[in-house]
């Protein structure tokens, strides 16, 4: 979405100007609950709606999907085997060395809760305002997904919560209330319940100006990752299936769903939109490019953060159209020097630790750290890797489960190459849509999930050479804090 809504929001926002822009505003507060400060039309609904989005807006350290060493999203990636750091920002998250005091794991906890919050009250907001009743319902719909997402990132990194879907108890915070953490039953049932609902009432598409809000595909692209991790095979199936109902297609190029020429194209189901000025931008290349590598846009500025180790980088076939995007070597010129050289992982300083994770490709008009490359969460290659997945796990590798994977491996040049002993078996076949799927959405947050549901993640760090990773440590801690406030109510995730 790049276009502006601009309007007064009540209780629950501080700031709304769509997904890519952000007011400065004086906060009105209202001690009482009188009609005069519901929103009065769907333009004021409309518009706190759109401020619902800003925590997922990419930008800098503070939003989800950001690039930054900190985020959900960069954090999900760090603790497997398809990122490292050319630097020491946050070690602690790469080399599982992270307790229940260290902020950058722990922060997310309370920030989801207060999203979570804020998405109650919205949708209790929603639900007095006087306007189209259609409409209305659509609104909602948007905020229950969100609200969705917020539950299922949370549930994602730390498990249960104790989140409050009594908007009366939210409006009344003099009221101190501590909520022990649900059941897990429970809190997955409120996960899948929003989602189901949203999904139930979203459009398929919106008009372009409105492009990044919820849709049915999201709601339901979020629900699988659900299903998948809680390995329910035939919902996840069921799904899948029906995200094959409403139109997505693979593009022709891999690189090519991840440019700026190509935004908004079909294969991508949700995506964070991004401007390349402002500040609320992709930062991907400007973290990834280091010093000489040949840009053909030298105003893109380069901080080598991110590398993708080797022992990941060679998981890939030669000739995968996706190391083009995955780069392991290339031509530069060297200073003073008249003639190109072949940088490799053995001559190249800036490849001793790893490939270099070009997910998106420049942006041509970026003349900051910032670039309009829009950050895609859900896509249809996932869809059909998963969908793979849930068929193998209950029937093996049928032959409509393979050719889902074959979909994905021909659009990158490597067409009927699945080998016979991948498909040999059920459990050949699930190792080889494991790999298959880092192949396929290496850096795209996804690896974290899916080696903890293959019960990799721990094994994986050892074989990179950190033994300091636990078995517990595929939850991230609660924040001591907030146990020692609780007096013993709020109870810390095992092993911390």
């Amino acid at each position: 979405m790049k276009t502006y809504f601009k309007n007064t929001i009540s209780l629950l926002a501080v700031c709304t100007l769509g997904l890519t822009s952000c007011l400065d505003l004086d906060p009105v507060v209202n001690d009482k609950i009188i009609p005069e400060n519901y929103f009065q039309n769907e333009d004021d609904a409309r518009a706190a709606v759109t401020a619902i989005y800003n925590p997922f807006v990419a930008g800098w350290g503070g939003s989800i999907f950001s690039a930054h060493v900190a985020s959900y999203f960069m954090e999900s990636n760090l603790v497997t085997d398809e990122m490292g750091l050319q630097r020491n920002d946050l070690e602690v998250v790469e080399r599982f060395l992270w307790s229940s005091t260290e902020g950058n794991v722990t922060k997310h906890y309370t920030n989801f809760i207060k999203h979570v919050s804020r998405a109650t009250l919205l949708m209790d907001d929603l639900q007095r305002t006087p306007m189209n009743e259609t409409r209305k319902q659509e609104l909602i719909a948007e905020v229950q997904c969100a609200r969705g997402q917020y539950m299922f990132m949370l549930y994602d990194f730390y498990g249960t919560a104790g989140v409050v879907m009594d908007p009366e108890i939210l409006r009344n915070p003099e009221n101190e209330v501590i909520l022990e953490r649900l059941p897990k039953e429970e809190f997955v049932r409120l996960i899948e319940n929003d989602l189901k609902s949203a999904a139930s009432v979203l459009p398929s598409t919106y008009a372009s100006n409105d492009w990044g809000r919820f849709t049915k595909g999201a709601a339901y692209a979020i629900l699988v990752k659900l299903y998948m991790q809680e390995k329910r095979w035939q919902e996840a199936e069921a799904t899948c299936r029906e995200i094959l109902k409403l139109g997505y297609s693979l593009q022709p190029s891999y690189s090519s769903v991840f440019s700026v020429e190509n935004a908004k194209n079909n294969e991508i189901i949700w995506a964070i939109p991004c401007l390349s000025e402002g500040g609320e931008g992709n930062m991907w290349m400007t973290h990834i490019a280091p010093p000489g590598y040949p840009l053909k846009n030298d105003k893109i500025q380069r901080w080598y953060v991110h590398n993708t180790p080797w022992c990941f980088y060679d998981k890939y076939e030669k000739g995968d159209d996706r190391l083009n995007s995955l780069v392991g070597e290339f031509k530069y010129l060297p200073e003073g020097a008249t003639d190109s050289v072949l940088a490799t992982r053995d001559n190249y300083q800036y490849l001793e630790k790893g490939a270099l994770p070009f997910k998106y490709p420049e942006d041509p008009k970026q003349t900051t750290e910032y670039s309009g490359n829009d950050v895609v969460v859900h896509r249809y290659s996932d869809v059909l890797l998963e969908l793979a997945e849930a068929i193998n796990e209950q029937n093996g590798p049928t032959q409509e489960a393979i050719s889902y994977v074959e979909q994905v491996r021909v659009r990158v040049g490597l067409p009927n190459s699945i080998p016979a002993v991948a498909t040999a078996s059920k459990d050949a076949f699930r190792d080889f849509i494991l790999d298959e799927r880092g192949r396929e959405l290496f850096c795209e947050g996804h690896r974290r999930r899916d080696l903890i549901r293959h019960g990799k993640l721990i094994s994986t760090a050892h074989e990179e050479g950190y033994t300091s990773a636990q078995p517990h440590m595929e939850l991230f801690p609660i924040p001591q804090n907030i146990i020692d406030e609780s007096q013993g109510k709020i109870k810390q995730n095992p092993g911390y």
